[in-house]
C-alpha cells in the first residue's frame, strides 16, 4: 500500500484529537442559521430563494421541507425539480444526476463536502437511489466552479447538506410515517427468496437532536430512516422485428409471418425494495467562531428482484425461444465518516479542516436458469399495434412447458462484487472573503484525495448430464398475461429446480470460473492546491483565481493470452491548471447579473483505465483498457440574469451556458500496429463535445388574484439545451449528446390555507438519446427515451402545532417509460404503476 494510504488513519486520528468532540463537517455551501423554522410551500421556497440570493456563484438550492414535499424517494428524484437539472432513472425512481445536458459522470457529489464513494462496477456516476429525501437539510446544486471547488466538475457540483443539532435551541424531534401501497400487483411473485407476492409499502424518516452542556456548547444529532416498497414491473423488449412488416403507426396493423430474426422479449420483475440508513452527529462549539464536530452515515439499499422472462423469435431451431429465470438479490451500502474544524480567529479570518473517509459496495451474486424450446424453429404472425409489435397465431408449443428443456451450460450463476474507498483531506483558509466581507480578500487550500476501486466478477457453469429435463417438472402454471401478449407467461419455480439441483450434484459438471476481464484493481491520487482573490464592493463581487490538480492513477488487471493468465501493473499521470473568474452585479437591489468562466476535467471511469487486456492467439490482437487515458478538459462559460421580489417571495431568472470539452474518449476504437506490429483496440482521447442551453426559472409564491385565488402560488422552470459530439467514427460529428435530454420542465402549482395545503408537481423530460452509433450514417440503430412527464400529488392537513396528515400519489397520471430504435418501433416499454400514501409527520 501506498505511503499516502498509510498515512491517511495518522491524519484522521489528529484531526479527531483536535476536534476533541463532534460535530456536523459543515460544507461551504451552508450559512449558518441558529434555528431552521421552515413550514409550507411558501416558507421553502424562500428559504431557498435566500440562499440562492447569497450565494456568489451560479447554484440552485432545494430546502429540506422542499425535498420532502413530494413523493420523492430519494435524492436524486427531488433533484430533478432544479432547472437544467436531469435524474436519470433506473426503472422507476431516480438514481444518477446529470447537470446542464453531461453525462452524469461529470456531476461531482458530496455529501456535507466530503466526496462520496459510488456503489457502481464501472463508471464514476454518483449513484444517490439509496440516500432518502429526508435525511437531507439542503441540497445545493453549483454551475459555476470557483478555485475552493474540486476540478472535477465540468457539468456542476452537487452537495448534500444534512442537519446540525446546532440548528435548534434544545431539543428537537420530526420525521414522516407513512404507508402505501403500489397499483401494478399483477405478476405472480412469490418464489425463490420472497415468500410473500405482494405487501404493503412502508416508509420512517426520523432526526432527533439536542444541546447540551452549561451554554449549550453540545449537540448530538441521530437521524434513522427506512423504507420498504413492493411493486411489480412489466416489459416489452421487442430485440428485432423484420422488415416484412410496417414501420409505419397503424391502430392494428395487418398480421404477416415473422421474419426470420424476429425477437420478441417479455421480463416481469416482482419487486421489494428496502433502504435503511441512519447518521450520529457529534459537534463541540465552545465559544463564538469555533466548532469541532464528527459525523457517521451509513445507508444501504437491499433489492430483491425475480426477473421472469419469456422469448418468442423465429431463429435457426427451436432453441431460439425460451423461458428464463434471474433473481438479482443487490446490496448496496454507503458509508461516510467524517471530522472536521471551523474556526474564525477574528471578524478577518477564516480557517476549515476536514478529514473524510467514504466507502461504497455494489454486491449482486444472481442466479440464471433457461429452458429452450425444442424442436424446429418457433412460428408465428407479427403486426404493429401503435408502435408496438405483436404476435398473434403462436406455435402452440411455446406455450407448452413439457416443449422446453434444460439447455446444456444453462445453470450459470455469478457474482459481481465492485467495492469503492475514498479518502480525502482538505485545508482551507480565507482573509476577507466571506460573504458581506467588502474590499480585498484572499482565499488558498489544498486537497488530497485518493480513490481506489476494486471490481471482482466470479461465475459458475453447470451442465446437467442427465436424462433431458423439461420445464414441466420446474413450471408455475399462471393466468397471467403479459403486456401485448396473446399468451399466458410462463413462470420457472427456481425453488423446486434448485432442491433438484443439491439432490442431483453428482449429475452436474462444472463449477467456478474467475471472469478475469471484470477483475481489475484501480487507484487515483489527486492532489490539489488553489489560490483565489476576491473583491467585494457594495454592488459587485469579483473572483478570480485558479487550481492546480496532478493526478497519479495505478492499475493492476488480468493480461490472457490462450490459457496464459499474468498480472500487469501499469501507472499513469497527468496534471492541469484550472482558471476560473466569477462576477456579481447588483443592477438594483432587485436586479442581480452573474456571470462566469472556467476550466474543469471529467477524469476517465475506472473501467476504461484498468479493464482487462486479452490477446487473440492466432491475430496477436490487443483488447484492453487504457491507463494512458487523460481527462476530458472543459471549458465552461455562464451568466444569469435575476430578478427578486420583496422578502424572497419570489424570483423570475433566465440564464445561458456554454461548455466546450476536449479529450472526449471513444471506448472502443481500434488502432494498427502496436508495440510489435499487432492491432490494439482500447479507449483513446479521440473526439471533442459541446453543449450550450438556455435556463428560464420563475417562483411566485402568491399569484397576483382576487381574494382566495391569491393563496395559489407556482414554481416553474425549463431548460432548453443544445450539444454534439465527435463519434470517432465513420458518422462524423453528430448534434446530439448521449443521455442528454433537449427539453427538460417542472411545474409545480401549490394552494395554502389555514390548515391545508396541496401542491401538484409535473415533470418533463424530452427526448434523450440512450445510444449513438459512430458507424450507423442513417441512425437507425440509434436508442432513445421518448420524452416523458409525470405528475406527482400530495396534500397536507395539519392537525395541532405536532402533527400533520399526509397523502401523496406518485406518478398519477400511470406514465410508462419507453425506448425506440432510429425507425420508430419501440425496442423497450416498461410499466410501473402508481403508488399511493398516507401517512402523518410530526415534529416536537
Amino acid at each position: 500500500m501506498k505511503s499516502s494510504l498509510r498515512a491517511m488513519p495518522v491524519l484522521m486520528g489528529s484531526s479527531m484529537v483536535l476536534s476533541a468532540v463532534a460535530g456536523q463537517a459543515l460544507a461551504q455551501d451552508v450559512t449558518t442559521i441558529e434555528e431552521v423554522v421552515v413550514v409550507g410551500y411558501r416558507a421553502q421556497n424562500a428559504q431557498a430563494i435566500q440562499a440562492r440570493r447569497q450565494d456568489e456563484r451560479i447554484a440552485d438550492y432545494l430546502a429540506a421541507d422542499d425535498i420532502g414535499s413530494q413523493p420523492d424517494y430519494n435524492i436524486s428524484d427531488a433533484i430533478r425539480r432544479l432547472p437544467g437539472v436531469q435524474t436519470v432513472f433506473d426503472e422507476d425512481e431516480g438514481k444518477f444526476v446529470a447537470i446542464r445536458g453531461l453525462n452524469p459522470s461529470y456531476t461531482l457529489g458530496a455529501f456535507d463536502g466530503a466526496t462520496l464513494a459510488t456503489s457502481e462496477r464501472s463508471n464514476r456516476q454518483l449513484n444517490m437511489e439509496a440516500i432518502p429525501s429526508g435525511a437531507i437539510r439542503q441540497v445545493v446544486v453549483t454551475k459555476s466552479r470557483t478555485p475552493d471547488v474540486d476540478g472535477n466538475a465540468i457539468g456542476g457540483t452537487l452537495n448534500l447538506i444534512t442537519r446540525s443539532p446546532f440548528d435548534a435551541r434544545g431539543f428537537y424531534l420530526a420525521g414522516t410515517a407513512s404507508g402505501g401501497i403500489s397499483s401494478d400487483t399483477v405478476v405472480p411473485g412469490e418464489g425463490f427468496g420472497r415468500d410473500y407476492d405482494d405487501a404493503p409499502n412502508w416508509r420512517l424518516d426520523a432526526t432527533m437532536s439536542q444541546r447540551f452542556g452549561s451554554s449549550g456548547e453540545f449537540g448530538v444529532l441521530f437521524g434513522l430512516n427506512y423504507l420498504q416498497r413492493n411493486r411489480d414491473q412489466e416489459r416489452l423488449l421487442p430485440q428485432q422485428v423484420q422488415p416484412s412488416i410496417s414501420a409505419t403507426p397503424t391502430p392494428v396493423g395487418t398480421p404477416a409471418a415473422a421474419g426470420s430474426q424476429t425477437d420478441l422479449l417479455w421480463s416481469t420483475y416482482p419487486n421489494t425494495i428496502e433502504r435503511l440508513g441512519g447518521i450520529l452527529k457529534l459537534e463541540w462549539e465552545p465559544m463564538t467562531g469555533l466548532r469541532a464536530g464528527v459525523s457517521f452515515v451509513h445507508y444501504v439499499q437491499n433489492d430483491n428482484e425475480l426477473r421472469h422472462s419469456q422469448r418468442l423469435r423465429n431463429g435457426t431451431g427451436g432453441s431460439a425461444s425460451f423461458v428464463r429465470f434471474n433473481d438479482f438479490p443487490l446490496d448496496k451500502p454507503t458509508t461516510v465518516g467524517q471530522v472536521f474544524i471551523d474556526w474564525t480567529p477574528d471578524e478577518d479570518q477564516t480557517l476549515a479542516f476536514r478529514a473524510s473517509y467514504s466507502e461504497a459496495q455494489f454486491l449482486e451474486p444472481s442466479n440464471q436458469l433457461q429452458f429452450n424450446l425444442t424442436g424446429p424453429a418457433a412460428t408465428f404472425d407479427v403486426a404493429l399495434q401503435g408502435r408496438v409489435p405483436v404476435a398473434t397465431n403462436l406455435d402452440p408449443r411455446l406455450s407448452n412447458p413439457a416443449s422446453y428443456t434444460l439447455a446444456s451450460n444453462a445453470f450459470t450463476p455469478y457474482e459481481d462484487d465492485s467495492d469503492e474507498y475514498v479518502r480525502e483531506v482538505a485545508l482551507d483558509y480565507g482573509r476577507n472573503t466571506e460573504r458581506g466581507d467588502t474590499g480585498f480578500g484572499v482565499g488558498l487550500g489544498a486537497k488530497f484525495r485518493e480513490i481506489v476501486r476494486d471490481n471482482d466478477s466470479t461465475t459458475w457453469s453447470w451442465v446437467y448430464t442427465g436424462a433431458p429435463l423439461t420445464l414441466d417438472r420446474f413450471a408455475i402454471r399462471t393466468d397471467y398475461r403479459p403486456p401485448f401478449a396473446n399468451f399466458n407467461q410462463i413462470f420457472i419455480d427456481f425453488d423446486a429446480f434448485n432442491t433438484f439441483f443439491n439432490a442431483n450434484s453428482a449429475s452436474f459438471t462444472g463449477g467456478r470460473n474467475e471472469n478475469r476481464q471484470a477483475d481489475w484493481r484501480f487507484d487515483e491520487d489527486v492532489t490539489a492546491v488553489y489560490g483565489l482573490v476576491r473583491h467585494a464592493g457594495s454592488r459587485h463581487t469579483l473572483i478570480l483565481g485558479g487550481r492546480y490538480e496532478d493526478t497519479a492513477t495505478s492499475v493492476e488487471r488480468n493480461r490472457t493470452q490462450g490459457t496464459v493468465q499474468s498480472r500487469v501493473t501499469r501507472e499513469g499521470q497527468y496534471d492541469h491548471f484550472l482558471p476560473s473568474i466569477t462576477f456579481l452585479y447588483d443592477i438594483t437591489d432587485a436586479l442581480r447579473l452573474r456571470a462566469g468562466a472556467s476550466r474543469a476535467v471529467g477524469r476517465p471511469n475506472p473501467s476504461q483505465l484498468a479493464s482487462g487486456e486479452t490477446v487473440n492467439q492466432t491475430t496477436g490482437a490487443v483488447n484492453r483498457g487504457n491507463p494512458d487515458l487523460l481527462a476530458r478538459e472543459g471549458d465552461s462559460y455562464e451568466a444569469s440574469l435575476e430578478y427578486y421580489m420583496p422578502g424572497n417571495a419570489g424570483v423570475i431568472s433566465v440564464g445561458v451556458f456554454r461548455k466546450e470539452i476536449k479529450n472526449e474518449i471513444v471506448t472502443r476504437l481500434t488502432i494498427a500496429g502496436g508495440p510489435n506490429g499487432e492491432d490494439v483496440t482500447q479507449p483513446v482521447n479521440a473526439t471533442v463535445a459541446e453543449v450550450q442551453g438556455l435556463e428560464l426559472n420563475a417562483v411566485i409564491n402568491n399569484l397576483p388574484l382576487p381574494g382566495w385565488l391569491s393563496n395559489f402560488g407556482v414554481s416553474a422552470n425549463a431548460s432548453f439545451i443544445d450539444g454534439s459530439f465527435d463519434t470517432g467514427g465513420a458518422r462524423g460529428t453528430v448534434d446530439v449528446l448521449q443521455g442528454q435530454a433537449d427539453r427538460l420542465a417542472n411545474v409545480a402549482i401549490f394552494y395554502e390555507q389555514g390548515p391545508f395545503r396541496a401542491r401538484a408537481a409535473y415533470a418533463y423530460v424530452g427526448e434523450a438519446f440512450t445510444n449513438v452509433s459512430a458507424t450507423d450514417v442513417t441512425g437507425v440503430t440509434d436508442r432513445y427515451d421518448a420524452a416523458i412527464g409525470t405528475l406527482d400529488l400530495q396534500a397536507r392537513y395539519t392537525i395541532n402545532d405536532n402533527f400533520e396528515l399526509i397523502g401523496e400519489v406518485r406518478n398519477a397520471t400511470n406514465e410508462e417509460k419507453i425506448n425506440y430504435t432510429g425507425n420508430d418501433i419501440y425496442r423497450d416499454v416498461s410499466f410501473y404503476g402508481r403508488q399511493f400514501w398516507i401517512g402523518t409527520t410530526f415534529k416536537f
